[in-house]
């Protein structure tokens, strides 16, 4: 009998054997979704380049706007991130150029079937076999689902439109607009609107066979120019970095809860389907303390009170019962409130003991919230004691930390 041989020896063996055939993997990547013959040093680089300008004019534009109307990123598919390197010495530069106006815009994005959203003079364009820019608009295109499951999610395999081709073509059409489409085809400011209680008029409607005049308004305005938006770019550093739990409410943090993670082949579903690698878990780790989980002293706690749910996209909601599967303390209010009972106020509790039916169904609900939790979220929740009951609250708006609390049904 031969007993195999297994040393460390045999561990760099393995990494070579994985490394050459991920990197053939990603040849195969490059060559079939590239379309490039040859995986060279070249490509890479300019793959890597692209990819990199195009965060840079990500962030560019949450933190100072703007950065360049004419950029896009020139491939339908993103480089491998082990293919990203070498990158420290890049000069990135935009140039900025100007925004298209509406019809150029909408030329640009829309298909041929959508011709009719555009002024006559330009439909042709987009439908003419001697279009200067018929190439653009393919009645026929393929997809890639690139691992996706739904249609919407697919790659659309359409040529890139080049601007300059675009406005050429366009510029002999503009003499055919109406003066109409002329006023239409402009930039214009924004426009900040405001609630004023001290303001008070009558406000005519533009299109009174649709809506009727506002009676009582009390909306002031103000004109916001184009340029506002810009921030400009320097070479100051963040010197200052908030460390609080919250960066706003409702930040998906874990800084509360203990956990730990891992890797590990669960079978979590993703669009429907269970994975076959490994996934990420997430623990949560029980607190033996248990006298803060006894049922009376959770109501006490959270009980009328504001929490977030739905975690990690949270959402604000009010505790309006806690049971443990035997008792349930619950708020006796009418239906449709959505008090708040902030600081020490005392909300209106009554406690029922649950009977033997509803005990079996706290249990089910119980086994069913850790079954979802594990198989669609990677989340390990162990054994519950204690279930709180939440109602979303309707709209909450934040203006300078002042909290204001709008029930829809009373608008």
């Amino acid at each position: 009998e031969v007993t195999p041989k297994t040393t460390l020896e045999d561990e760099p063996e393995d990494d070579d054997l994985f490394e050459t055939e991920f990197r053939q993997y990603k040849r195969t990547y490059y060559m079939t979704k590239m379309g490039v013959e040859v995986v060279s040093d070249a490509f890479l680089a300019d793959q890597a380049e692209c990819y990199v300008q195009a965060i840079q004019w990500i962030l560019h534009y949450y933190y100072h706007g703007v950065q360049s109307w004419s950029w896009y990123y020139p491939y339908h598919y993103a480089p491998y991130l082990s293919d990203i390197h070498n990158i420290s010495e890049l000069k990135i530069k935009f140039e900025l150029g100007k925004p298209f106006m509406p019809f150029e815009q909408l030329l640009a994005v829309l298909p041929a079937a959508s011709k009719d959203l555009l002024p006559k003079c330009y439909q042709h364009l987009m439908t003419s076999q001697d279009s200067p820019i018929i190439e653009y608009y393919p009645p026929d295109f393929k997809t890639d689902l690139n691992g996706k499951q739904q249609e919407w999610e697919a790659v659309v395999l359409i040529p890139f439109i080049d601007e300059k081709r675009l406005l050429q073509a366009m510029e002999s059409c503009n003499k055919g607009l109406k003066e109409e489409e002329k006023r239409r085809n402009t930039h214009s400011a924004c426009l900040m609107y405001w609630y004023d209680k001290d303001a008070e008029f009558q406000y005519l409607s533009p299109w009174p066979e649709k809506f009727p005049a506002i009676e009582r308004c009390h909306t002031r305005y103000k004109t916001i120019p184009l340029d506002a938006w810009h921030v400009e770019i320097t070479q100051n550093k963040i010197t200052k970095i908030n460390k609080s739990a919250l960066y706003f409410c409702g930040f998906p943090t874990l800084k509360h809860i203990k956990h730990k993670f891992y890797l590990k082949k669960s079978g979590v579903q993703v669009f429907q389907q269970s994975s076959h690698g490994e996934n990420m878990m997430l623990e949560i780790i029980v607190d033996e303390n248990s006298k803060d989980q006894m049922v009376e002293n959770v109501a006490s706690l959270v009980l009328g009170k504001r929490v977030f749910v739905n975690w990690p996209h949270l959402e604000e909601a009010r505790v309006v019962a806690v049971s443990d599967g035997e008792t349930k303390f619950y708020l006796e209010e009418p239906h449709g409130t959505q008090k708040l009972y902030m600081g020490s106020a005392v909300p209106p509790t009554k406690v029922a003991y649950v009977g033997d039916k509803e005990q079996s169904m706290w249990v089910k609900e119980v086994q069913g919230i850790s079954e979802q939790y594990q198989r669609r979220k990677g989340i390990i929740i162990h054994e519950t004691s204690v279930v709180v009951y939440a109602q979303l609250l309707t709209v909450f708006i934040y203006i300078n930390f002042l909290i204001i609390l709008l029930d829809l049904n009373d608008i």
